[in-house]
């Protein structure tokens, strides 16, 4: 059995990406890499900030590459199926990632939280087709994530250093360590799959969430330094996440990001 990668650090780039590099263009310019650091010699020297930067560069370009001559091209013409197609997808992939987020509820004590959360799983599993359709935001509950990393940092453990993962994309070692949980803790739905279809569900998954990122890689391209600025935009994700904040003023993340798009393309 080939083990099954977990998709939502995969796309993490992109992500980071629209919260912050969409809303910077938004505003009508781009962030310039004075924002978060003079240079690299300089963030070199701040080897407590950021120690691994000469591993983290290099790993940064081979990931992009990547996407560039694999991800991206099959995100592409996977958005040219129907909407309805793309979102049932989209919505059944995120359903599976429900039981996560509801253990991670409970194990930072957010019992109302594991509430709500569960009663989404229950509502969309059941009325929703098995997720594809998601009826529970329609009726006030919205979706949240809970990862075993923002566990970890609940719990008081400190992120440590910032890491580019192979593949994987921008991490620290607190969130590496999340992906490593025991087996009675593992709530991935997908899991247990053997191989080939453990490939294939995986390599859709990573497909659907790469297409619905096609409007960040302006904002990545228009940035003097792309490692600097994804590192702190990582940064600032997790702490967001970690907080139980949104990106903005309560504005659920989906809608923060189509609100963003919308506004790209209507300059």
């Amino acid at each position: 059995m080939i083990p099954v990668v977990p998709v939502k650090i995969n796309t993490q780039i992109f992500r980071i990406v629209l919260i912050v590099g969409l809303a910077v263009l938004s505003g009508g310019c781009a962030a310039t890499s004075s924002q978060f650091g003079q240079n690299a010699e300089t963030e070199a020297r701040r080897g407590d900030r950021d120690p691994l930067i000469r591993f983290n560069r290099s790993m940064l370009d081979a990931n992009l590459k990547v996407d560039r001559y694999v991800l991206k091209p099959a995100a592409r013409i996977y958005a040219r199926l129907p909407q309805p197609v793309r979102s049932g997808v989209g919505n059944f992939f995120s359903n599976l990632g429900e039981p996560t987020t509801i253990a991670n509820d409970l194990l930072q004590g957010k019992l109302a939280h594991a509430g709500r959360d569960t009663g989404r799983f229950v509502i969309n599993t059941l009325v929703g087709w098995l997720g594809t359709v998601d009826v529970a935001s329609a009726i006030g509950l919205p979706k949240r994530e809970e990862d075993f990393g923002q566990t970890l940092a609940v719990w008081g453990v400190p992120a440590g250093p910032y890491l580019v993962l192979p593949l994987l994309g921008p991490s620290n070692l607190r969130d590496l360590t999340g992906q490593f949980t025991p087996e009675y803790f593992n709530t991935d739905l997908t899991a247990d799959l053997e191989y080939p279809a453990s490939l294939y569900v995986t390599g859709l998954e990573a497909v659907h969430a790469r297409a619905g990122f096609l409007g960040a890689d302006q904002a990545l391209e228009l940035q003097p330094d792309k490692y600097l600025f994804l590192r702190e935009a990582y940064r600032q994700e997790r702490a967001l996440l970690i907080d139980d904040r949104d990106p903005q003023d309560g504005a659920g993340e989906d809608g923060f990001i189509d609100e963003l798009l919308e506004e790209e393309g209507a300059n």
